[in-house]
């Protein structure tokens, strides 16, 4: 078993579950009631539940690839970990942008994000 892979999965399944049941109620819940028109909130919504299969499936193949220490799969482990990383510093910059420093609480998916894609790193390496 590679255990830094199976700890990533496992933190991914964790996000995966907060990200659709948490995020239902804030921040899908006041977004579907605002005043937006109905084809951006449509648009939205599509992509938050493409979020949560890529946050599924992603977590999966972690875990899998980890118990079983398929090293076929690492190559697609680094992959998977890089986009998190990149993901991470995505909400930095965006929260940074909208944010400054405030980031650090308003918008703190990143702390969960980063470390799924350096522990897949590290178990890859």
């Amino acid at each position: 078993m590679n255990s830094w892979i199976v700890i990533a999965g496992s933190l991914c399944l964790f996000t995966t579950f907060v990200h659709i049941f948490a995020g239902q109620i804030n921040p899908i819940r006041p977004f579907l009631a605002s005043n937006l028109n109905d084809e951006i909130k449509a648009t939205l919504l599509t992509v938050w539940h493409m979020i949560s299969a890529v946050l599924l499936l992603t977590s999966l193949l972690f875990i899998y690839a980890g118990l079983f220490q398929i090293s076929a799969l690492y190559s697609t482990v680094w992959a998977i970990s890089i986009l998190y990383i990149i993901f991470a510093m995505i909400f930095w910059m965006v929260g940074a942008y909208y944010f400054k420093a405030r980031t650090l609480w308003i918008l703190p998916q990143w702390t969960i994000i980063l470390p799924i894609g350096v522990l897949g790193l590290v178990g890859v390496w």
